[in-house]
């Protein structure tokens, strides 16, 4: 298995588990737009210092990479995109106030 191979198995898997965990715990996530957007805002800054720091780390060696992913990749992975789906849920309960 190639590294690009990998990591996009690792993002699926990421995107997989976030979504589940907003399907599973409806109720644990945040309820205003501005709450919802303070964690898109704090992923989108998280990703802004995860790839030097996974990059450290990787220097480290094999087993320091394997922390790496799934100590740091991993999390902020599922953090970005269950940020992604609380949003999400929040715009489709304000547009189902809509239908008919």
């Amino acid at each position: 298995m190639t590294t690009s191979n990998f990591l996009l198995v690792l993002m699926i898997g990421g995107a997989l588990l976030a979504f589940w965990l907003v399907a599973r715990f409806p109720e644990r996530g945040p309820g205003t737009f501005k709450a919802a957007l303070l964690h898109v805002g704090a992923a989108l800054v998280a990703g802004f210092f995860v790839p030097p720091a996974f990059g450290f780390l990787l220097t480290w060696g094999q087993a320091a990479a394997m922390a790496a992913i799934f100590g740091i990749l991993l999390p902020f992975t599922v953090y970005t995109f269950l940020a992604t789906g609380w949003f999400l849920k929040l715009v489709a309960k304000m547009f189902s106030h809509y239908r008919s």
